[in-house]
């Protein structure tokens, strides 16, 4: 499926209220549940492969690091409390943020990931469809300090349904942190006017529905009942589109260089610390920069 832009087109993606887009018709329930519990890690999908490089592991404990910094900045103390991740994949976040102090617990559709990686936090992870593990966790008058969904909100039909139930697991003063990718980006519609890219290569459903980024991300989690606390923005991988020797859209063989260089200025940059490596980090987001974006938020209390 390529969804064009529903804005003038009137097909494929609908844009929402605050700007950002929705895949219309939305799969079933069904049809994501196979997708996700059946095939996603297996066949090394988006993100996820069968082996990483040590590189690549240090620059995944390095973007743990980064999440838990801003985690703590935001809610003003140390690490410690209950941490539950909703979509913890592989179990890179929960192994850092165990070692950090937290009590950690995980959700996902697939053990796949988890079991290959991490296996030793399957006995504190839950596998199925979230709404129903949330429900059931809401009913059993579960809570949690902190809720992590990196790359998350935009594979769910109904975000806003997902975010509608947080409130009611966030213990008082709890944050959510929410990591989704930066998409319509102002540098991704440079490098399309440009024709440094023939299409909007960044849509991909059916793991994509929804589609964030830095001008509308904040305004979407106020509507829906939070309050935003900070914003931060991985390595703008995108800017190498705008080069035609890095142009990894153009010519796919740049990928795995492109990729490698993020990884090296990444691990480079946060050795000047990690206070310096989030500040840089935030503004990014503020610059609407990144291929992801992280936001801090709580619930607004009435």
């Amino acid at each position: 499926m390529s969804p064009g832009d529903s804005d003038g087109e009137g097909s494929g993606l609908a844009v929402q209220p605050e700007g950002w887009r929705r895949v219309t018709p939305s799969p079933s329930a069904g049809e994501l549940k196979a997708f996700y519990a059946g095939e996603y890690f297996q066949a090394s999908h988006g993100t996820y492969a069968q082996a990483y490089s040590e590189t690549e592991i240090a620059h995944r404990s390095l973007v743990a690091s980064l999440m838990l910094a801003a985690i703590g900045e935001a809610r003003g103390q140390a690490a410690g409390g209950k941490l539950l991740e909703i979509g913890c994949g592989e179990g890179w976040f929960l192994s850092a943020a165990d070692a950090a102090g937290y009590a950690v617990q995980g959700i996902d559709f697939s053990r796949a990931g988890l079991a290959k990686f991490h296996p030793q936090f399957l006995d504190r992870a839950r596998f199925g469809d979230a709404f129903e593990i949330l429900d059931g966790l809401i009913a059993a008058g579960e809570t949690a300090d902190v809720c992590v969904m990196e790359h998350v909100l935009e594979h769910v039909v109904d975000p806003e349904a997902l975010l509608a139930r947080l409130p009611r697991l966030l213990n008082p003063g709890g944050v959510l942190a929410i990591t989704v990718p930066n998409d319509f980006s102002p540098i991704q519609l440079a490098a399309r006017a440009a024709g440094a890219v023939d299409r909007d290569f960044w849509i991909a459903a059916p793991q994509h529905l929804n589609y964030f980024n830095a001008a509308n991300l904040g305004a979407f989690l106020e509507r829906a009942g939070f309050a935003v606390k900070l914003g931060f923005a991985s390595f703008p991988i995108d800017w190498f589109l705008l080069h035609p020797g890095s142009n990894y859209v153009a010519d796919p063989a740049a990928g795995k260089p492109a990729h490698r260089a993020r990884m090296a200025i990444d691990l480079t940059l946060a050795e000047q610390g990690m206070e310096a490596y989030l500040g840089l980090a935030k503004a990014l987001y503020a610059c609407g920069a990144g291929r992801s974006l992280t936001v801090i938020a709580s619930p607004r209390t009435l």
